[in-house]
């Protein structure tokens, strides 16, 4: 499915507007925007399968960071060619015993302040990892080479001319693209009561909205599932009981 395929959605929500086209001269009037703007939103805030990858291995270790660093890595050296990413789909993970890597760990990410104290500390396993601008801080450093991989989620991709673009959502979703898409395209064409009511199909009505949806009526994303949801419901969940002493 493309961009394209789910333009008559958003001209019939519309209501086949004749200014509802992909001949408007500014890109920002057409519907393929509009779309693509939906699609970069809600997959900013949602996990889906079709976007979920791994990056490659990565060598990690005295002297192979950016410049020489032994705890600094750029982050496309984890993505794929071309790829940024919104999501972490696990956490970074190491193996713990080159070369054969057969023993996998997972790493925990730190906020940059609570990291730093570790990032100038020689000789151990780099088990904490973060994010500063387009770089991977690693601490503590690594006392020898190790190798990582990062799955992730990456940012949806779009061709140069929109219409052509592969979407990777849910097909249950498709539709909550195409009415997010249209409440884009009554605010830019100042229909302010369509926006409305089509913002309120999404999101529920008034009350549902102010009561954090515990009163009222229900919109569409309140009856969407995510894949991992679906995939847990039939499985056990493990409670783990802690007390703390007063």
């Amino acid at each position: 499915m493309t961009i394209n395929d789910l333009i008559p959605a958003v001209q019939a929500i519309l209501q086949n507007r004749s200014d509802v086209s992909e001949s408007q001269s500014n890109p920002e009037m057409r519907p393929s925007t509009w779309i693509a703007k939906a699609i970069t939103n809600l997959t900013g805030k949602y996990i889906f399968e079709e976007l979920r990858v791994i990056g490659p291995t990565v060598n990690v270790g005295p002297g192979l960071g950016l410049n020489g660093s032994n705890y600094l890595y750029p982050v496309k050296y984890f993505l794929q060619p071309g790829d940024d990413y919104t999501f972490t789909a696990t956490s970074m993970v190491i193996f713990l015993d080159p070369p054969s890597n057969t023993v996998s760990y997972p790493m925990d990410y730190m906020q940059p302040k609570a990291i730093t104290p570790l990032v100038n500390i020689p000789g151990g396993v780099p088990f904490k990892y973060t994010r500063y601008g387009s770089n991977f801080w690693f601490g503590v450093q690594a006392g020898q080479n190790y190798q990582i991989y990062y799955p992730y989620q990456r940012k949806h991709p779009f061709e140069a001319k929109l219409p052509a673009s592969t979407v990777f959502i849910p097909d249950d979703w498709i539709e909550a693209v195409e009415w997010s898409a249209a409440e884009r395209g009554a605010q830019v064409l100042r229909w302010n009561d369509q926006a409305t009511f089509i913002h309120n199909t999404l999101f529920g009505d008034p009350e549902f909205q102010t009561s954090g949806g515990v009163k009222g009526r229900p919109g569409l994303l309140a009856g969407l599932l995510l894949q991992q949801e679906r995939d847990q419901q039939t499985s056990t969940r493990q409670i783990v009981y802690m007390g703390q002493r007063y």
